[in-house]
């Protein structure tokens, strides 16, 4: 498979970003919100040298960052 040249800026919940290869996305799951009206955080899902890193963003980031058409083999529900 060939590796993609497309890079997403996500951030994490310290917004400090992270530049992800879309070929190493293995994952988008969406914040739940929780009982209380709060929301939980959205979680990415990557691939890296280690084995894999979940980088937890803001509620709303994935749905703005991702489109579902393109990326729909990739949400997760919860």
């Amino acid at each position: 498979m060939e590796r993609s040249n497309v890079i997403y800026l996500v951030p994490d919940i310290e917004d400090k970003m992270h530049a992800i290869n879309a070929s190493d996305i293995e994952g988008l799951i969406v914040a739940e919100t929780y009982e209380n009206g709060e929301p939980g955080y959205d979680t990415v899902t990557t691939k890296c040298k280690d084995g894999y890193e979940m980088i937890l963003s803001p509620a709303g980031t994935i749905e703005q960052r991702f489109d579902r058409a393109i990326w729909k083999n990739k949400y997760f529900e919860v």
